[in-house]
């Protein structure tokens, strides 16, 4: 019984000395990070960092951070960052933020507020720790624009998972509930009876591989490109109208798409009809326009339906054999 409970005494001494210096390191390597950040001239600024939770936790917070990258104009401000792992599994991570965050742009400051919002995290165990897998979710979560408008979303949740046997292509997938976007900004959109204010539901099924894998250096210095994008499906339902999007998409080393996605509208006409009361459309373009997407309808075999396939090559989008305008550059900065 002597030799047991001496046994358990020593357990306990290494255990507690394991912890306590997985802590010191824990808060020395988020020292370090921001310390580095400064000599590469970011702006890299906190008030405090301590770390909690013995015996079985590393429970890190992150005081009135102040982060800014000069080479893309990137800023982001909190009051708090929370990143908790577990002591016997570090890899797994878990952060909270706060209800209130900024995030600034070269095109303005967005307010982020939400009731709950946390990321799990799953890395590899390499020094520059490249994600293998994370969740996210957010609750009643609102972003203000500079321009005073507003997007908002009852509920948020988002997966990443690395792809076996891929260096750097990743799954997405997206689920939002009761999503309302921004207008734009020289459009006051009042849909009455016609739509309601929120999307039902809007998801997301997106393959991505990018030239880069996402870990340290992603975030540290230069952001992976994508190089490629198979769209499996992106679903919104709004009211009665149902939209879903399909296809996939090369992207060349100046973010210039090249191929096809499908653009599937169910109930069409509602959308039509909105943009006639809304003053989007002249009144008097309402019937060609109609009569031009009901033949387009009428070749899927279902009037409700209109299928438009959106071809994008030479920098530009085409509508069938149509020019839409310039495709947009698929730069991450």
């Amino acid at each position: 019984m002597k030799r047991l409970l001496i046994v358990i005494l020593v357990a306990a001494a290494l255990w507690a000395g394991y912890w306590f210096i997985g802590a010191r390191t824990a808060t020395a390597n988020f020292e370090a990070w921001f310390a580095q950040r400064s000599t590469e001239g970011w702006v890299a600024e906190n008030s405090g960092i301590v770390t909690r939770g013995f015996p079985n936790r590393f429970d890190t917070t992150i005081s009135d951070i102040t982060l800014a990258d000069p080479d893309t104009g990137v800023a982001y401000t909190a009051p708090f960052l929370q990143i908790f792992a577990l002591s016997y599994k570090p890899e797994h991570l878990i952060a909270v933020w706060p209800t209130t965050q900024q995030l600034a742009t070269p095109f303005g400051a967005i307010g982020i507020t939400s009731t709950k919002m946390r990321t799990s995290l799953v890395v590899d165990a390499s020094s520059n720790a490249a994600i293998e897998r994370s969740q996210f979710e957010a609750m009643e979560m609102a972003l203000a624009f500079p321009d005073g408008r507003e997007a908002k979303a009852d509920a948020v949740n988002a997966a990443i998972e690395k792809l076996p046997a891929a260096q750097a292509a990743y799954h997405f997938g997206l689920d939002a509930k009761g999503l309302v976007l921004p207008q734009p900004a020289a459009l006051k959109l009042q849909t009455g009876d016609l739509l309601p204010d929120a999307l039902e539901r809007a998801r997301a099924d997106v393959t991505m591989t990018f030239d880069a894998p996402w870990d340290l250096d992603a975030l540290q210095s230069r952001r992976p490109q994508p190089t490629r994008i198979d769209v499996r499906l992106i679903e919104a339902r709004w009211g009665q109208l149902d939209l879903k999007i399909a296809g996939a998409l090369d992207v060349n080393t100046q973010g210039q798409p090249t191929g096809k996605l499908t653009i599937k509208a169910q109930n069409w006409r509602d959308i039509l009809t909105l943009a006639v009361a809304s003053g989007m459309l002249p009144e008097q373009m309402e019937r060609p326009i109609d009569q031009g997407l009901s033949l387009l309808s009428g070749l899927s075999g279902n009037p409700k339906t209109l299928d438009l396939p959106l071809d994008f090559a030479n920098g530009r989008v085409f509508l069938g054999p149509i020019p839409l305008g310039p495709a947009p550059r698929l730069v991450l900065r």
